[in-house]
C-alpha cells in the first residue's frame, strides 16, 4: 500500500468536523511540461494545415504565365500582387501587375499587364538605346541633319541621336548640295561617326551692262552688287534684274547648274520712255501710235524717247486727226485735240402729243422735231407719262436723213399686246409664258430621304412673268451659232446628232449663245461680255438667258394645287412604268455605276429632245435627258440663300454656276429628286441648255 492509501484510511476514522492532515510533496517540473505539450502541437498542426490550405488555394486560383523578355534583362521584377516563379513561368492571381526590367544599352522596361493573359503568355522586347551620331563635315559649315527624311537637329550645336536600324543620314545647307549616306546603326548608346564632304550649290556668274553701274537683283532680292559684277548664284531657274536710274529695268531668266562658271552677254539698257497724256473733246477716241492701236482717250502713252511718233485719233461721227510728236526720256507731256463732228439729220415723229425725246440721256425737248446729231451711234428715248417709253439706237448719216415715227402705247396696251401664251424664238424653239402665283418653296426638308446639305429649304416668290423653252437646245440649233461645235461621244455612243441636246458646252458658252440669239431677234442682250468673258448680268434686259434657279424649280416641281413634286413622275422612288423619261436605265448598266433597277427608256445616252411626254407646263425633259445650266451663281448656305425673297437671282458673284435636273447618267434616289442641286463651270456630257426670257 502506498502512502496515499494509508492517508485515506487514517482519515476515515476521524470525526466529520476534524481537519485531516495533508501530505505535502514538491511538484515535479516535468509534470507541468508534460501537461503543456499537447496544446502547442495542436497549434503547429493547425498552422501547417492553414499554410497547406492557402498554398492549395493559391495554386488552384493562380494562372501559370510564361514571361519572355528579349533580350534577357539583367534585372527583372514583378509587382502588384503575389507571384511564384518556376523558371520562366510565374503563378499569378487575377489582377493588374507591373513588370520592370533593366539591361545595359537598352531603354528600361516598365509595362502594365492584367492577368489572365491570352494564351497565358507575356512577350516583351526591350528597345535599344539610340546611337550617338558624330559628324565630320568639310567645309565646316552649319548643316541640318535628317534621318530618313525627318529633321533631328543641326550640326554643330545639337546632340544627334539615331534610332537603331538601317538609316539614311542626309545633310542639308542652303548654299551646299545635299549629301546622304545609308548606314546600319547598332544603337545601344554607341557612337556612329561619319564624314561628309559638301559640294557648292551655286554657280559663278559674271554680269556686265552698258552703261555699267546697274544694281543687280536675283529673284527680286537685292544682292548689293553693281555691274560689272561676279556673283555666286544658287543653281536652278533664276531671274536676274538690272536697275539703273533713268533706264528701263533689264530682266533675264537663266538656268544654272552647281559649280558652273557663266559669263552672260552684256545687258544693253534702254533709256526710260517718255509719258504722253492724250485727251480729246469729245473723249472716247481710238488712238493709234505708228499704226498700232493703243486704247481710247483719255489715256497716257509710254513712248520711246528721241524719235518721232505718228499719233492718229478716230471717233465715230467725227473727223480723224493726226499728230506727230517727240518725247523726252522720263518726262511727262500732253496732247489735247478737239475732234470736229460729222453730223446727220434725224426726224422724230411721235404720237400722242406731249411726248418728249432724250438723246444719250440728255433732254432734247418735244419729240416732234428734226435733230442734227453727230454721225455716231446715239441712244434715242421717246417718253410720255402713263405710256411705255420707246428706246432705240441710231447712227445718223451725213448723206441722207433718217426718221423715227411711232405711237407710244399705254402700259396696259403694251401689256396686253405683249402677253402671248407662247412665242417662237429665232432658232425655231417654242417658249411658253409662265405666270407664277404666290410664294412657293425651294429646297427640301431635312427629313426627306436623299436630301443633301446644299438643298436649303426657303420660301421665295416670282412676281415677273417669264417665257421658257419647251425643249432643251439641240446640237443643230447651237451649231447655227458655233458651226464647229462637236458634242463628242460617250464610250462608243454618239452625242453629236442634230436632234440630240447640245452637251459639252460650259456656262460661258451658253451665255454667249443667249446673247447671240438675243441680237438675232432684236432683243437687248442680258449678259455683258468683254473679250469673250461674261462680266455681268442685266436683269432689266428682255433678251434670252438661262432660267433662274427659282424659275426652273417652279416649272419643274409645282403642281396645280400648289404642292411640290418630289420626282418628275410623282412621289414614288422609281418611275411607275417604263419610258417616262431618259434616265440611267438597264441599257446603261454597263456604262454607268448606278442605274434604276428594271427600268427601260429606250436610250443608252442622250435622246432626241421632246421624245418623252411634257409636264403640266408643256415642258419636255425637265427631268432626265440632260441636266441644265442655270443663270444663278452657286451657293450652299442659308446666309447666301435667304428666305422671303422676291424674284431671287442668286448670289451676286461666285466661282461656279448652278446645274439643275437629273440626266441620262443619273439613276440614284439622291439625284433623281427634283430638289437635287449640282454645280459646275466646265462642260459635261450630260449638261445642256434650256433658254428663257422675261416677259418684260
Amino acid at each position: 500500500m502506498d502512502d496515499r492509501a494509508q492517508d485515506r484510511d487514517a482519515s476515515a476514522g476521524l470525526p466529520d468536523d476534524a481537519i485531516a492532515p495533508v501530505d505535502f510533496r514538491r511538484a515535479d517540473p516535468r509534470d507541468a511540461r508534460a501537461g503543456r505539450r499537447l496544446p502547442l502541437a495542436a497549434l503547429a498542426i493547425g498552422a501547417a494545415l492553414l499554410v497547406l490550405g492557402a498554398t492549395a488555394a493559391f495554386t488552384f486560383l493562380a494562372h501559370p504565365t510564361l514571361v519572355v523578355v528579349k533580350p534577357t534583362p539583367e534585372t527583372l521584377r514583378l509587382s502588384g500582387g503575389p507571384s511564384f516563379a518556376i523558371g520562366d513561368r510565374y503563378l499569378l492571381l487575377r489582377g493588374a501587375y507591373r513588370i520592370e526590367a533593366e539591361l545595359a544599352g537598352h531603354h528600361p522596361l516598365d509595362e502594365l499587364f492584367r492577368v489572365p493573359l491570352e494564351d497565358d503568355l507575356l512577350e516583351l522586347e526591350m528597345r535599344r538605346l539610340p546611337g550617338r551620331l558624330t559628324l565630320d563635315v568639310e567645309p565646316p559649315v552649319e548643316v541640318e541633319v535628317r534621318v530618313d527624311g525627318t529633321v533631328i537637329g543641326r550640326h554643330p550645336g545639337t546632340e544627334l541621336l539615331v534610332e537603331p536600324g538601317e538609316r539614311e543620314i542626309s545633310l542639308h545647307s542652303e548654299r551646299w548640295l545635299p549629301v546622304s549616306r545609308t548606314v546600319r546603326v547598332e544603337g545601344l548608346g554607341r557612337e556612329v561617326a561619319l564624314s561628309f564632304e559638301l559640294e557648292p550649290a551655286w554657280a559663278d556668274v559674271r554680269v556686265t551692262s552698258a552703261p555699267p553701274g546697274a544694281r543687280l537683283r536675283i529673284d527680286d532680292e537685292d544682292t548689293g552688287l553693281v555691274t560689272p559684277a561676279e556673283a555666286e548664284i544658287l543653281a536652278g531657274s533664276r531671274v536676274l534684274t538690272l536697275h539703273l536710274d533713268g533706264y528701263e529695268p533689264a530682266r533675264q531668266r537663266i538656268e544654272l547648274v552647281p559649280s558652273q562658271t557663266l559669263t552672260l552677254p552684256t545687258f544693253e539698257l534702254e533709256r526710260l520712255a517718255g509719258r504722253l497724256r492724250v485727251s480729246t473733246d469729245p473723249a472716247g477716241a481710238s488712238v493709234t501710235v505708228n499704226d498700232a492701236f493703243r486704247g481710247r482717250t483719255p489715256l497716257t502713252l509710254e513712248l520711246a524717247p528721241t524719235q518721232t511718233h505718228r499719233i492718229e485719233l478716230f471717233k465715230s461721227g467725227h473727223e480723224p486727226e493726226t499728230r506727230r510728236v517727240r518725247v523726252e526720256s522720263d518726262v511727262d507731256s500732253s496732247l489735247d485735240v478737239a475732234l470736229a463732228p460729222v453730223r446727220g439729220e434725224l426726224r422724230v415723229s411721235v404720237g400722242p402729243s406731249g411726248a418728249r425725246v432724250r438723246v444719250d440721256g440728255e433732254e432734247m425737248g418735244p419729240a416732234d422735231q428734226v435733230l442734227l446729231l453727230s454721225a455716231e451711234e446715239h441712244e434715242i428715248e421717246v417718253y410720255l407719262d402713263g405710256h411705255v417709253s420707246y428706246t432705240t439706237r441710231v447712227t445718223p448719216r451725213p448723206e441722207f436723213a433718217q426718221e423715227i415715227a411711232l405711237t407710244l402705247k399705254t402700259y396696259e396696251q403694251a401689256r396686253r399686246d405683249a402677253m402671248k401664251a407662247e412665242l417662237i424664238a429665232g432658232n425655231g424653239q417654242t417658249l411658253v409664258l409662265i405666270q407664277p402665283e404666290g410664294p412657293f418653296q425651294l429646297g427640301a426638308s431635312r427629313r426627306e430621304p436623299g436630301r443633301r446639305a446644299n438643298e436649303v429649304l426657303r420660301e421665295v416668290e416670282i412676281t415677273r412673268p417669264f417665257y421658257i423653252a419647251t425643249t432643251e437646245l439641240t446640237n443643230a440649233q447651237y451649231r447655227a451659232f458655233e458651226s464647229g461645235h462637236d458634242a463628242g461621244s460617250f464610250e462608243q455612243y454618239d452625242l453629236d446628232g442634230d436632234d440630240l441636246p447640245v452637251v459639252n458646252i460650259n456656262w460661258e458658252a451658253a451665255a454667249r449663245y443667249c446673247n447671240w440669239l438675243s441680237e438675232r431677234d432684236g432683243l437687248r442682250a442680258v449678259y455683258r461680255i468683254e473679250n469673250c468673258v461674261v462680266r455681268g448680268f442685266d436683269p432689266t434686259a428682255n433678251g434670252y438667258r438661262m432660267p433662274t434657279e427659282a424659275e426652273w424649280a417652279y416649272v419643274a416641281r409645282t403642281q396645280a394645287d400648289g404642292s411640290l413634286l418630289r420626282f418628275p413622275w410623282g412621289d414614288t422612288r422609281r418611275p411607275p412604268e417604263d419610258r417616262m423619261g431618259n434616265y440611267a436605265d438597264r441599257a446603261s448598266e454597263t456604262l454607268l455605276a448606278r442605274s434604276i433597277p428594271d427600268y427601260t427608256d429606250g436610250n443608252v445616252t442622250t435622246a432626241p429632245v421632246g421624245k418623252f411626254d411634257p409636264n403640266r407646263f408643256g415642258l419636255h425633259d425637265i427631268g432626265g435627258n440632260v441636266a441644265e445650266w442655270i443663270n444663278d451663281f452657286y451657293a450652299a448656305t442659308s446666309t447666301e440663300l435667304p428666305s422671303g425673297v422676291q424674284d431671287p437671282l442668286g448670289p451676286p458673284r461666285g466661282e461656279y454656276h448652278v446645274i439643275r435636273g437629273s440626266s441620262w447618267m443619273h439613276g440614284q434616289l439622291v439625284d433623281l429628286r427634283l430638289s437635287f442641286r449640282d454645280y459646275g463651270r466646265q462642260g459635261r456630257p450630260d449638261v445642256g441648255l434650256r433658254i428663257a426670257r422675261w416677259f418684260e
